[in-house]
């Protein structure tokens, strides 16, 4: 009913499924559906599957293929209806081109890491931050005031190039990785560094080497977070705290700055409870960074300073709930809980789609050419967005995104 009658008859699907690694295995192994391999092979291909992602490729499912066909379970027809988008795909990939003819064949290894793609690596780190405090506008720091200055760098995400990766990610040669401390002694100031604990798990923790980093500096960035030993496919988080000792790490680092600036940066997947941080005045600003693979050190270094007009304009891509409480059980599939639009008269401590900036934008003259639409309506608006600010920025909102200088700071913004 899925994969043929609603995905190809009802929706006009012409491209190929394939499951997911292990997927037609489990249908067998895990789900109990199938007692062997060729009845694993007939339930997968009848059903509208046409490639198997396998865990082994000297025995697996689709290899029993053909013994279905000589059992009659499986029509020749059917195996061919179950070809044709794979080669139409692989002949639109252009596999069965001369050399000449595919651009693919012209890549060699000086197609890695070119300067084009490193500087892409910055850009898709820059604009994948999300500033969610920055209070009496902390940041971006003024290069010619903490030019010589002493900065703090701390945090077992704070060197640690292993930790910046998100899951299923290509680990680069070692020369193009930055760490946010790397990145950060590429500013005229001085760099002191502390990790606190040696890895995200932090149970290990020594407050005594963070102490004394604190004290003896003008600004402390704590980097803190989950990497992929804590949240990956398979480990999943039981809770929304800060893995280990990282939380006391955080606060002695509050305590030791006595009022001097802390900066918090996130390194994680899915949402953290740092409500403790957004509702203290000892911590100034908070950064998501999210994994920011390769470029980190050097993204944020530009971001912390808002060099070449750097000015983080990411969203939250989810709710971040204020607590435990507000995150309803995982066998739970009703809506209630789910969204920020359903925790009722609770309040998350971030929406979906929340994001600060370094300036600020004025939203006026909103159009609306239909107050109330028929199903599969179109709804047309328009809205004037100023940036009222004193630097130029980007206003992501829906998908779009909206550059907007100091010298023309209006748009008028058409949405369908």
């Amino acid at each position: 009913m899925l994969l043929t009658d609603i995905l190809r008859n009802e929706w006009g699907f012409e491209g190929y499924v394939v499951s997911d690694e292990g997927a037609i295995e489990f249908i067998m192994l895990m789900h109990n559906y199938t007692k062997n391999m060729l009845e694993t092979a007939v339930a997968a291909v009848n059903a509208g599957c046409n490639l198997e992602l396998t865990f082994s490729l000297a025995d697996n499912v689709f290899m029993k293929i053909k013994d279905a066909v000589m059992h009659g379970n499986i029509t020749l027809e059917t195996v061919k209806e179950r070809l044709y988008p794979l080669f139409y795909t692989r002949m639109r990939l252009g596999e069965f081109d001369p050399p000449d003819m595919n651009p693919y064949s012209f890549l060699d290894l000086g197609s890695v890491q070119t300067q084009e793609h490193r500087d892409l690596a910055v850009e898709a780190a820059i604009k994948s931050f999300v500033l969610l405090k920055n209070i009496r506008d902390t940041l971006p720091l003024d290069l010619e005031s903490i030019r010589g200055k002493r900065i703090g760098v701390i945090g077992p995400f704070a060197d640690n190039p292993q930790e910046l990766f998100g899951d299923y990610e290509p680990h680069p040669d070692p020369q193009y990785i930055t760490t946010p401390k790397e990145g950060l002694a590429m500013l005229p100031v001085k760099i002191f560094f502390a990790a606190g604990c040696i890895n995200a798990q932090c149970e290990k923790y020594n407050p005594n080497e963070i102490k004394e980093v604190v004290q003896s500096v003008d600004i402390t960035i704590v980097c803190l977070g989950t990497g992929v030993s804590v949240e990956t496919e398979g480990k999943d988080r039981v809770d929304l705290s800060f893995p280990g000792h990282q939380a006391d790490l955080l606060r002695d680092a509050v305590g030791s700055a006595a009022g001097r600036p802390v900066i918090l940066l996130l390194f994680n997947a899915g949402p953290l409870d740092v409500s403790w941080a957004q509702s203290s005045d000892g911590v100034q600003a908070i950064l998501e960074c999210f994994f920011p693979a390769q470029a980190s050190g050097i993204a944020i270094a530009k971001t912390m300073v808002g060099a070449d007009g750097v000015n983080p304009a990411g969203r939250l891509p989810v709710t971040w709930p204020a607590r435990m409480q507000q995150v309803p059980p995982m066998e739970n599939y009703t809506m209630h809980g789910r969204t920020y639009r359903y925790f009722g008269n609770q309040v998350p401590l971030y929406p979906f789609g929340y994001g600060l900036s370094y300036t600020k934008f004025y939203y006026s003259d909103l159009v609306v050419t239909h107050s109330s639409l028929q199903m599969c309506e179109t709804l047309q608006l328009s809205v004037q967005v100023h940036n009222s600010g004193s630097r130029i920025g980007e206003e992501v909102r829906c998908g779009h995104s909206i550059f907007l200088s100091k010298l023309a700071p209006r748009l008028t913004i058409h949405k369908i």
